[in-house]
């Protein structure tokens, strides 16, 4: 009996290997032919600069026998839909673009003043496009951001992708959103949603770090002078058959014109900026972008960006700065504060809606901008109560910062009324056209030593 058991198994082995081997020698399992594809990795998209409609700029993967990663960008002009611009990306390179690889959708700052969901459907409409594709918006237009030169020597949209990683996520830096989420928010009874907002930063190579305004800021100054809690961040498609465009070499990273690239509707840039050999481009997410029914209403700082995110998203631990009275003298401490408990609860009172931000985390000094006796450097495990409470003040008024910002312009940022219409649909139709203006904010933050 045992026999022929194992000559049954044997013999269904030998079939399903041979089966395997079939398909395997069969089918190419949709591998790409880079002789005749562009390989979108990012797609910009801008208000168009002449005319009506929209400015999208692709940024396309070119291979290399080095194996460097280099890119070119190629910018469709003033096409009425995304749609038709991905089809146009054909006729002007003569390669058929896939956007299976694409990883990141970056949209332009005039796009965010209307209903982004004008140029984001055609991605939800494209099974060819991952929900798990980033989203942003930028600071200017996304052409040239997409110019940019990163210092490390990424293409500008790897870079951004690092910039807007989960672990800059998980440690308060960014608000990341991908595709799906931003979706879900939009189409919920909030109607809102947020995005982080790209700026870039030019970095000299015999000066240092320059703001938006061209003033110097050493790396740290802008943390202990402006932002309790800022962080100091540490370095399928079917091909047309029947007809062929032709061919043109695909744009290779190069210097631009001051105009940022070719006129007419097939502008092409390269990836790199003009001087670039001298200077270089930093990209910073750390502000967030506030939207309503798809229109952007307000910007939250760095600061109110890493409260939000400690109350109400992944992060699980983060650094912030606190100064506190010692002696007559102000004393700087950097915490690392790790979060063990975060909860956000809708009850109502006496017939009025009330929500209770509760968080619990651990904190530990880091280090502080003056000496202090041996004994406190041992023990810095134990953070002592003026320090905790100070932590707990400064952490309440940047999150009072982004409820009142956020309320002010009619975004419902934590989702209030999809929590109403989901645990209180008795009271949804009295108090959906109120919320969150009518709410009741209490703060319930408990900061303890990690030892």
């Amino acid at each position: 009996m045992n026999k022929m058991v194992n000559k049954l198994w044997t013999r269904i082995f030998i079939v399903a290997a041979a089966v395997l081997l079939l398909l395997f020698f069969s089918n190419d399992f949709g591998l790409i032919d880079i002789q005749e594809t562009a390989i979108v990795v990012a797609l910009g998209i801008d208000a168009a600069q002449e005319g009506e409609g929209y400015d999208v700029t692709a940024q396309i993967a070119v291979p290399a026998s080095t194996g460097t990663s280099s890119a070119g960008n190629v910018t469709v002009k003033g096409v009425p839909t995304v749609g038709e611009a991905v089809a146009e990306l054909n006729h002007e390179t003569g390669w058929y673009p896939t956007l299976v690889h694409c990883r990141l959708i970056l949209l332009g700052e005039e796009v965010a003043n209307e209903d982004v969901f004008n140029v984001l459907d055609y991605f939800l409409r494209n099974d060819a496009v991952e929900d798990s594709c980033l989203v942003a918006a930028c600071k200017g237009t996304a052409r040239e951001t997409f110019q940019a030169q990163s210092p490390v020597g990424d293409i500008s949209a790897s870079a951004i992708t690092k910039v807007l990683s989960s672990e800059a996520q998980a440690t308060g830096i960014v608000t990341v959103t991908i595709l799906k989420n931003f979706a879900v928010g939009y189409y919920s009874e909030s109607e809102s949603g947020f995005l982080p907002r790209i700026s870039i930063k030019q970095e000299a190579d015999s000066q240092g770090g320059q703001n938006a305004d061209g003033a110097f800021a050493p790396a740290g100054a802008f943390e202990k002078e402006n932002a309790p809690y800022a962080l100091s961040l540490a370095p399928s498609i079917k091909r047309n058959k029947w007809w062929r465009a032709k061919k043109r070499p695909l744009p290779i990273a190069a210097p631009v014109s001051a105009e940022g690239g070719n006129q007419g509707s097939g502008g092409q840039g390269g990836s790199g900026k003009s001087g670039s050999g001298s200077s270089a481009d930093v990209f910073h997410a750390s502000e967030t972008m506030l939207f309503y029914k798809g229109k952007r209403v307000a910007l939250l700082t760095p600061e109110e960006t890493l409260a939000y995110n400690l109350a109400a998203t992944d992060t699980d631990y983060a650094y912030g700065s606190v100064d506190v009275s010692e002696n007559g003298e102000q004393t700087s401490y950097n915490l690392k504060m790790k979060i063990s408990k975060k909860k956000r609860k809708l009850t109502f009172e006496n017939g009025m809606p009330v929500f209770t931000f509760t968080i619990r985390a651990n904190a530990r000094i880091a280090d502080t901008d003056k000496s202090h006796p041996i004994i406190d450097v041992a023990k810095t495990l134990l953070v002592n109560e003026t320090i905790l409470r100070a932590a707990e003040e400064k952490f309440q008024s940047e999150l009072a910062s982004v409820w009142q910002k956020a309320t002010n312009a009619g975004c419902d940022l934590f989702f209030l009324k999809e929590k109403l219409h989901r645990f209180h649909y008795k009271r949804y139709a009295d108090f959906k056209d109120s919320v969150p203006a009518a709410v009741q904010v209490r703060y319930d933050i408990k900061f303890t030593s990690m030892k």
